[in-house]
């Protein structure tokens, strides 16, 4: 429930409204909006004023979301500023809606600033009847009927309130949510609270349009297993990204190359190199190497390029087979040789 408060206000008994307001803007929108903005207006001007958009609700007879929807359309019109984050709205009357004030009194009495603080507490809870009023609207029911083909199933009340608390309190646009329901499902995810942790991390990184979509995944679904396998752990930066583009193009590599060649910069350095799978990318390019087939027959005529040694035998074994092993000498004197057992032999035989 979005809390609200003011910044302190010279204005305490009147609400002035801009003459570009209520010549330009006021008679194309819809009353309630305009209430809605005539409210709110007055609330910024009394510092004492605190409220909810609940309570603004309950006071304007509106429901709470209709309430947000009235900001969100003065938004687009370009008359107020939504900033801040989803838990904590700021809200700023721009041009023509900024209210004049009188001639102040003393020249140096400072000028008004028409900002307020939206705090969303908790994520709103949408009635059967509120549902059934925003289904009304083509989009809307579009959304509730795409989820519903996409989940295989009726969707229930709180589901309903679930699928349309992306749009509302979240804040995405109706074609980002129909993408990401797509994609959830495509990659096997059909649990809504499943869902609703990706649609908060999309706003948590401020994703606006389909393109910031498609970008974010390719960086989720691409860069960033390339980084994991090279050992970095971090989301993909700009130049992370620009770096893997160059090497999908200039080397002409897909996706399971440059894996397989961050594996092997992780196993020969033990360490994320960029300059080391560049250099491996670019010797598997100059070799016309750019499908793992042909990497295959490449590390295949690597191996067979390799010259193969005789095993070595062991000490044993040579001594089992020292005849086998002898090695003729070429400078024996065998006349010498003879001789001397001539010799040997005669003594021997005086001996005996």
């Amino acid at each position: 429930m979005p809390a609200i408060s003011f910044a302190p206000s010279p204005f305490s008994s009147y609400t002035p409204v801009s003459d570009t307001f209520l010549t330009q803007y006021m008679p194309s929108a819809n009353g309630t909006y305009v209430k809605v903005y005539l409210y709110f207006l007055h609330c910024s001007l009394h510092s004492d004023a605190k409220l909810t958009t609940a309570a603004a609700a309950s006071t304007l007879h509106m429901i709470e979301s209709d309430v947000l929807e009235a900001l969100r359309y003065w938004e687009s019109c370009g008359l107020l500023r939504i900033g801040g984050s989803r838990d904590n709205l700021e809200l700023q009357f721009l041009n023509g809606t900024e209210p004049t004030p009188p001639d102040p009194v003393k020249e140096e009495e400072p000028q008004p600033t028409f900002s307020k603080v939206i705090r969303v507490e908790q994520k709103p809870t949408y009635s059967p009847d509120e549902l059934s009023l925003y289904s009304r609207d083509a989009q809307i029911q579009r959304l509730f009927s795409t989820a519903s083909e996409y989940l295989g199933q009726v969707l229930s009340q709180p589901n309903l309130s679930t699928l349309y608390s992306f749009y509302d309190y979240y804040r995405l646009p109706l074609d980002v949510i129909e993408y990401l329901i797509g994609y959830c499902v495509r990659n096997g995810h059909r649990d809504l609270r499943y869902m609703e942790r990706v649609v908060q991390d999309w706003s948590d990184h401020g994703i606006s349009s389909l393109a910031e979509a498609q970008l974010y995944i390719k960086r989720l679904d691409i860069y960033r297993p390339i980084l994991k396998t090279l050992g970095v752990n971090r989301y993909p930066s700009d130049t992370d990204c620009a770096t893997i583009d160059r090497w999908m193009n200039q080397y002409q590599m897909n996706l399971e190359m440059l894996l397989e060649a961050c594996r092997r910069t992780r196993t020969r350095t033990n360490s994320p190199s960029f300059s080391y799978t560049e250099g491996i990318l670019s010797d598997w390019h100059s070799k016309g190497v750019h499908t793992t087939t042909q990497l295959k027959a490449l590390d295949e005529a690597y191996q067979q390029s390799i010259p193969q040694t005789a095993p070595s035998r062991s000490k044993t074994s040579r001594n089992k087979n020292a005849f086998l092993n002898y090695t003729q000498r070429n400078d024996v004197n065998y006349d010498a040789l003879e001789q001397e057992l001539s010799d040997l032999s005669y003594r021997h035989l005086q001996e005996n």
